[in-house]
Order: C-alpha cells, then structure tokens, then sequence
C-alpha cells in the first residue's frame, strides 16, 4: 500500500498544473495506468484512496504556492568585478564590485521606479518628470528627475552621494531635512545624523588669456602651470609657440599645444 501511495504522489507532482488539475481525472488516468480495479464492496477503502489522493494534490498545491519564487523582484549582484545593467527604461546601473540592487520589474514599469541597493552604485538615470527614480539605501533616500550620480554605502557607518550632472535631493532614512546637490557636490550622512552634511562644493573652472610671441615650450608650460596651479611637463621642449589664448580651460589649451606642435603634455599636480 506504501508502494502505491509513493507511485500516487510521484503522479501528481509529475502531471501538475496550477488552475489545470481535474482531480477525478487524474485519478482515473493512474488506476488505469497501473490496472487499478475498483469494486463495489471495496467502496471504504476507494474513499480512503480519493481522499488520500486528494491530500497529497492539495498538499502539492500548498507546496507550490509557499516555496514558488517570486518572479517580479529582479536582483542584480557584483561579485570581484564591476557590473553595468540597463533597467527597464534605458536608465544604467554600474555596481562596484561587492555590491547589489534590486527592484520589483512591474512596479518599476507601470508605477514608481524605486531601486532598492547595498554597496556602492552609479546611476545614470533617464529622465522623466512624470516618474521620479528613488533610491533606498541603508541610510540614504535619494530622488532624482534625470541625472549622473554615485551613491555610496560600502561603510557601515557613512554614506555619500556624488552628483556628475543633474541634480538630486537627498535625505537620510532617519530625519525628514534634506539638500539639493548639483553637478560637482558631493554630501554625506553619517548614521544617527537626521541631516545630511555638504562636503565637497562645485568648483568653477578656472579660464584665462595668454598671448605667446615665439615662446620656448618650456616656458610656455611654465607659465601655464604657475596660473593654473598644476605641474605641467613635456619630453620635446625644443618647440616655440605663438598662440593667443582667449579665456581658455587648462585642458583646452593642452589640447590645442598639443596639435600645434605635435608634442604630449602631462599634467601632475604640483
């Protein structure tokens, strides 16, 4: 009798479907799939055989509702290596190593797009002013409409947000006050703080004018280091320059020299 209620079982669970399974069905499919015959003076122990059967049906249910994984919660983790992912809207994820996130793919699509992280992640995020992206942490909540930003949690007891472009407001999970950073801010919460604190502001690039009149290079990158307070260095300086610089960036000056003369300029800090 063990034997066949092993046999029953291993039946059902095979040939189960949820919303699909007609009981009595089943049933007569297995008898006569292993010449079970049923007779009237048998009826008591029929009943115990259905109900039995129909135990361990219900039981395979139960089974498959508790222990059926949820299929709408993406997670996504980074092991020794960074990882990039592209969510549902085109908005990127770069995951340093040791650290994930996760988000439910239907909510995000038709409701509020809401990622859950740990860790230190990059978020590029595609802008929408009907859907503002949030991001939980463990002690940061950070809102944003469309922005470049780094979120991170890697310490237990720190957590900073660094905007690349945009701006984003942000606020620790444990008070309700939050700031605005722009581009080039970055804030940090500290946990217990209720506020977060500013420490790093926007810094402006500094531009400036320059006229050179058969210059040597190496008094060229003198100058130039002095005003932009850098250390600036070249392997060819046997060249002259005769340029006029009109509110100029570093950079694009070095750019500039760099296709005149046809040299490389390294810049240190000083």
């Amino acid at each position: 009798m063990k034997e066949l209620e092993n046999k029953c079982l291993r039946f059902v669970l095979h040939y189960y479907q949820k919303d699909k399974l007609d009981t009595p069905k089943a049933l007569k499919a297995f008898k006569e799939k292993n010449r079970i015959s049923v007779h009237k003076h048998s009826s008591f122990r029929t009943f115990l055989f259905t109900s039995g059967a129909a135990a361990i049906i219900l039981l395979a249910v139960a089974l498959h509702t508790v222990l059926r994984p949820d299929s709408e919660r993406t997670v996504i983790t980074a092991h020794a290596q960074r990882v990039n992912y592209l969510l549902p809207d085109s908005s990127l994820l770069t995951l340093h190593p040791y650290s994930s996130v996760s988000f439910c793919k239907q909510t995000y699509q038709n409701e509020r797009r809401e990622i859950q992280m740990k860790g230190k992640v990059a978020f590029t995020v595609r802008h929408d002013e009907t859907r503002p992206f949030r991001v939980l942490g463990r002690l940061t909540q950070t809102v944003v409409l469309g922005t470049q930003f780094t979120v991170d949690e890697s310490r237990q007891d720190t957590a900073s947000v660094q905007v690349t472009t945009g701006k984003v407001r942000l606020t620790s999970l444990q008070g309700t006050e939050s700031v605005i950073l722009t581009k080039g801010m970055t804030a940090q919460i500290v946990k217990g703080e209720t506020k977060p604190r500013v420490i790093s502001q926007k810094q402006e690039i500094r531009k400036g004018s320059f006229q050179f009149e058969n210059t040597p290079l190496s008094q060229v990158l003198e100058q130039l280091s002095r005003y932009y307070q850098v250390r600036l260095t070249t392997q060819t300086s046997d060249r002259q320059l005769t340029a006029r610089f009109e509110e100029r960036s570093l950079d694009e000056i070095i750019e500039i020299i760099e296709k005149v003369l046809k040299v490389k300029i390294r810049k240190e800090k000083p």
